[in-house]
């Protein structure tokens, strides 16, 4: 380096600053154009590591694959264990669809490292079919007898054919029979696996926190790269709040990732850089009628009239935005099977077909002398019985009685069915008809008005399967609990479409059968379809590989989780 600095020493003090300039233009030069042919040589593919931390409402209380009801416990079971179809090697079915057998992948473990066979499958089974453990899937798995064929093979033989069994498959999560076969399934609920479960999915169980009153405020899993799952970040945690509020201000505090669910509102009060991902869902809300209590909801025109007034796209506008879309049809739109029904969204066709049907309005007290006289009032003869009728509302005069057509319309208390009410409520008032808007929690509404079929309308939601499965819901042998027609709906023709699809292989004869069915039954109208809500997740800027699709369940976006990604690295192309 002398030869450089003797060089260096003859310039000017000048022809140094040129130099230094030049060549620290050059280095920069060489660091871009080297930048620019490492990118064009290169691409940035997921990288795993990372920790990533999300926001629920809620407490995980069973982290079971046999007895979970709530998101939050579902949503982790579907992280924690393995369902049927990903630790399958092979499923086949036989042409009468009553016999399905599955050959497990060789070499599956738990998380403990114990083996997993084909004997937890059947125990898993059947304990779902054991009535003293309440578990929420037993409806699916009547008439399914399990069997062990060998350590890797297990034999699913069906009472009835049913072609659309492996959905069912695919929702069956494997639980350790090493760790629960020596207590009662009575007893599951005391069991400490609930909150530290081990099972055999893409995460283990590490740890959670909890507060001295027992709210556990955090719950936290570790990637687990066993069966293959290989997921990508590190450490999956949850943190845990009582209401939506405390969840925003935790992610704009950057306390937590991501949180889902997320209402209109929500979005609305996020004050840092965010990204939002949109899951459509094969779930809908409908207004179902319960002709049984309500005379007036007996007559067709009624029920279509009442069809006819909503406009479902004005509905959605106001209750949740872009986050939803109008459904006008027992399957939404973008469900498998969904079809395009064309309705009439007029309150002047709406009153003109009820005013045909003998639905008049009740004149107000000072619309005419002769109102006292008028044998077309509710309160005008003495042969007819006295129903008091308040003015601007309608009646009908049905064998000298008279039928008000008022309706109680039984709504959850939750915030987007009661604005969803409000709308309704104010449309049907303004076509003239009374309604009495009667909100009640929803565990009530679950477990005694749904229970005891014990309401005239109601504003609920249905969930259909993947395969878009009508039956536990417009069948006529689901008319009463625990089924969940809740229209109380009977039509043989819908009856024979849906059981003839669940019996069908063909997807052309699947897709005749839906198709009738579907029209049928909004030809009937036993109940007014709304909408069908987005699954809204937000996430700060850093997650990647997010891919919605549509979701039979919210929890099944957990699904893909593994393939998320916080990291990147560069590989040759």
């Amino acid at each position: 380096m002398n030869w450089f600095k003797k060089i260096f020493g003859v310039f000017t003090r000048g022809e140094r600053v040129l130099f230094v300039i030049a060549f620290t233009g050059a280095v920069a030069s060489f660091i871009v154009v080297m930048s620019i042919v490492f990118v064009s040589v290169t691409r940035a593919v997921p990288a795993a590591g990372g920790d990533f931390t999300e926001g629920m409402i809620g407490q995980p209380e069973y982290v079971n694959p046999v007895i979970a009801t709530s998101e939050t416990d579902l949503g982790l079971v579907k992280m924690v264990y393995s369902n049927l179809e990903g630790i399958a090697d092979n499923v086949s079915v036989s042409s009468d669809t009553r016999v399905w057998t599955v050959h497990l992948k060789d070499g599956l473990t738990w998380h403990d490292g114990q083996k997993l066979t084909s004997d937890d499958i059947v125990f898993t089974v059947q304990s779902i079919q054991d009535p003293d453990a309440q578990s929420p899937l037993y409806p699916s798995w009547q008439g399914v007898a399990a069997s062990r064929v060998s350590e890797l093979e297990v034999q699913f033989n069906l009472v009835n054919p049913y072609a659309n069994f492996g959905d069912t498959l695919k929702n069956l999560y494997i639980l350790p029979k090493h760790l629960f076969a020596d207590a009662p399934p009575g007893n599951w609920h005391l069991s400490e696996y609930n909150l530290k479960p081990i099972g055999s999915g893409p995460y283990k169980f590490d740890s959670y926190d909890k507060a001295p009153n027992g709210f556990i405020t955090s719950y936290n899993l570790a990637a687990w790269n066993g069966n293959g799952d290989n997921p990508l970040i590190q450490n999956f945690n949850f943190q845990f709040f009582n209401d939506e509020n405390s969840l925003v201000a935790a992610f704009n505090s950057g306390q937590i990732d991501a949180f889902g669910n997320a209402s209109p509102e929500a979005v609305s009060e996020i004050n840092r850089p965010y990204d939002t991902f949109s899951w459509r869902t094969s779930s809908y809300y409908a207004v179902f009628f319960n002709q049984s209590k309500n005379l007036a909801l007996q007559d067709p025109a009624v029920r279509m009239a009442l069809a006819d007034s909503l406009d479902r796209q004005d509905i959605v506008n106001q209750v949740w935005g872009a986050h939803a879309v109008p459904a006008f049809g027992p399957i939404p739109p973008d469900a498998p099977y969904a079809i395009n029904i064309v309705t009439t969204s007029s309150l002047d066709f709406a009153s003109t077909t009820l005013t045909n049907a003998g639905w008049v309005m009740q004149p107000a007290p000072d619309a005419t002398d002769a109102s006292s006289t008028n044998t077309g009032s509710a309160s005008a003869s003495s042969s007819v019985t006295e129903t008091p009728v308040p003015p601007g509302f309608r009646y009908k005069l049905v064998n000298h009685s008279v039928i008000p057509l008022a309706i109680n319309l039984t709504v959850p208390e939750i915030d987007f069915l009661a604005k969803t009410a409000t709308v309704i409520q104010n449309t049907w008032e303004s076509l003239g008809v009374q309604v009495n808007l009667m909100p009640a929690s929803a565990d009530v509404i679950v477990n005694q008005d749904i229970k005891n079929r014990d309401y005239e309308a109601l504003i609920f939601g249905n969930v259909l399967g993947p395969s878009s499965d009508l039956y536990a819901f417009w069948d006529s042998s689901e008319r009463f609990y625990p089924g969940l027609n809740l229209s109380i709906y009977s039509n043989p023709k819908v009856d024979k479409a849906i059981e003839d699809a669940r019996e069908n292989a063909s997807t052309t004869a699947i897709t005749n059968d839906y198709n009738l069915a579907e029209n049928q039954i909004v030809n009937d109208n036993p109940a007014i379809f709304l909408y069908s809500p987005d699954y809204t997740y937000v996430t700060d800027k850093d997650v990647q590989g997010v891919a919605p699709q549509l979701l039979s369940d919210p929890s099944d976006r957990f699904l893909e989780v593994p393939t998320w990604y916080l990291n990147t690295a560069r590989v040759l192309k």
